[in-house]
């Protein structure tokens, strides 16, 4: 059983939003998946309009979200459900920044990048500490403050250090960096930002994910004693993010609020292959096009990525790919870009069959399904 020291020290250090606490689920009806925050109304009737109101619980005028807890913290510790956290403050600020690295497809493994990243971390003396994600695929490095700090001092120090760590750049692939926690500067107000999964979940934790991993294995094996990790983690405080600025000369971008040296570039994308694409006429033609457009603002991933491949290869296509992001509610324009750079430089536009396995309910009653290989093509002159 989990001690209350623990629990605080667990509290202490992955602290985000206490007043909300989002939570996994999976639908057995649709097979979709997702995190939503926890509220007493779910379910209830007739507050709750979930099942009757597209994107009920974002409009909702009867929410009323359940805050974080020690006895939700023991069950996602026991493995009963599996939680994430909000780590951006309503006042911009946040308690941790953490580098997600991801296996996409395979073609460059994670743990490389992780290595270098941690490396150029421990040389200006920035804590670093790394867990395994929660599928086992990719890692989380974590840089935690001794207190809050305004969440753009940390992403641009984080962009920073993956760019020294050559982990993103303006003229290199994308390589397996996916995302920074958290991924906005500021709220817009209109959503939550994005969420991190919490670690130590149960059931996780048993295949020996979501645990601190061992710098001397190689962060191939996890740390012996977690708690004591937890209990001793290196914290640091906001002069070092305002030296490293500092030091690197690193300027904050008006219009992003963003570190515009490390915005993402796909301007070396090899899209030659492919003859431009008119995006209406697919959308007119491909019902799981429509789908991606119309229903953005609850898209999940997945299809998110696929419309990515699609729509960036069409005629005016990153303005098109922002356009068609911009509904959902975590929307930034950092991460779009960097999606549109990996969908171009590391896949080639979604054939049907990987479409129909993903997302198959729109490719059913598709009488071009069979007759092309990609979507794309039916926004082609010929």
């Amino acid at each position: 059983m989990t001690t209350d020291d623990e629990i605080r020290s667990f509290r202490k250090i992955f602290r985000g939003r206490q007043d909300i606490v989002p939570r996994y689920w999976t639908s057995y009806k649709t097979g979709r998946s997702g995190y939503s925050p926890l509220c007493k109304n779910e379910w209830k009737t007739p507050e709750c309009g979930k099942g009757k109101i597209r994107n009920a619980c974002h409009a909702c005028t009867n929410r009323a979200y359940v805050p974080l807890s020690d006895p939700l913290l023991h069950d996602h510790f026991r493995g009963k459900h599996i939680l994430g956290v909000y780590p951006l403050l309503p006042d911009h600020t946040c308690h941790f920044m953490a580098a997600d690295f991801d296996n996409h497809k395979g073609e460059r493994p994670p743990l490389e990048d992780v290595l270098a990243f941690h490396e150029t971390c421990q040389v200006q003396d920035v804590p670093c500490h790394v867990l395994r994600s929660k599928s086992g695929r990719g890692y989380h490095a974590f840089v935690f403050f001794d207190g809050p700090v305004p969440a753009w001092k940390a992403r641009l120090v984080g962009f920073g250090l993956l760019k020294e760590a050559e982990a993103v750049g303006d003229d290199m692939e994308l390589a397996s960096f996916d995302r920074l926690f958290p991924n906005q500067d500021r709220l817009s107000g209109k959503g939550l930002g994005n969420l991190i999964a919490l670690p130590f979940q149960g059931r996780a934790t048993r295949a020996n994910h979501t645990l601190f991993l061992n710098r001397e294995s190689g962060f191939t094996k996890p740390c012996g004693d977690q708690w004591r990790v937890v209990a001793d983690v290196e914290r640091i405080g906001e002069s070092v993010l305002d030296n490293l600025i500092r030091e690197w000369n690193l300027k904050e971008s008006p219009r992003t609020k963003s570190s515009d040296a490390f915005r993402y570039t796909h301007q070396h994308a090899d899209i030659r292959a492919f003859p431009i694409s008119d995006f209406d006429q697919i959308a007119e033609r491909c019902a799981f096009i429509a789908h991606c457009r119309d229903d953005a603002e609850t898209l999940p991933e997945p299809d998110w990525y696929i419309l990515l491949t699609i729509s960036a290869r069409c005629e005016s296509g990153e303005r098109i790919s922002h356009h068609l992001s911009m509904p959902y509610p975590a929307y930034t324009y950092e991460e779009t870009d960097a999606k549109i750079c990996q969908a171009l430089n590391k896949t080639g536009p979604y054939c049907c069959p990987t479409i129909r396995r993903i997302n198959g309910k729109y490719c059913t009653s598709c009488h071009h399904y069979g007759k092309i290989r990609s979507p794309i093509v039916l926004g082609w002159a010929n």
